[in-house]
């Protein structure tokens, strides 16, 4: 079974993949544009946190996610860093 610390940790790390993908000049057009278009409408590392900080305080949230750990980073993988509501992503044209 998965747990709450793991779900989070990989709709964070989904979200900075579809940055990634959205990005990467090599991939197909239709491919930068499907990450684009879902990334518009995936959850934010705020939102994951905003989730976390419900269901620590008893709240049920639709997730059911967890913080990181003390010294945890999972945004350090990323080059272009993880979604946040700060991420502008161009539509890709060419």
């Amino acid at each position: 079974m998965t747990t709450a610390y793991e779900r989070a940790r990989a709709v964070v790390w989904a979200g900075g993949f579809l940055i990634e993908l959205a990005r990467d000049q090599s991939l197909p057009l239709h491919i930068r544009q499907r990450a684009v278009w879902i990334a518009r409408h995936f959850p934010t590392c705020g939102e994951v946190a905003l989730s976390a900080s419900l269901t620590e305080h008893g709240y049920e949230t639709a997730l059911d996610l967890a913080r990181p750990k003390e010294g945890d980073d999972w945004t350090s993988d990323f080059q272009h860093g993880p979604l946040t509501s700060s991420t502008r992503l161009e539509w890709p044209e060419k």
